[in-house]
């Protein structure tokens, strides 16, 4: 199967303060044989230690990662996809 004939590949990790176990999934996402056109990030308001692992990664990845966060109210993932979140982008 060619590359081409998968269509656009999006990947959607989500993490509330979980640095060890988000930087495990995205470093084994780096080493996949086929890459994701993209890695969305779905964040449920974890603290600054979160958004600069993010960040560091995001200069490494080979593909966009993208992070979405909101505030912490609460266990409200599934909020991330009818709300207007801040979109951080390499």
């Amino acid at each position: 199967m060619n590359r081409k004939d998968l269509g656009k590949i999006s990947v959607i990790v989500s993490t509330y303060n979980r640095c060890d176990a988000l930087q495990v999934c995205l470093l084994s996402l780096f080493k996949q044989t086929v890459l994701p056109d993209e890695v969305i990030i779905g964040d449920d308001g974890s603290t600054e230690e979160t958004a600069s692992l993010i960040a560091r990664l995001q200069e490494q990845a080979p593909f966009p990662i993208i992070h979405v966060w909101h505030e912490d109210k609460g266990f409200r993932l599934s909020l991330i996809h009818i709300s207007e979140p801040t979109r951080q982008e390499a």
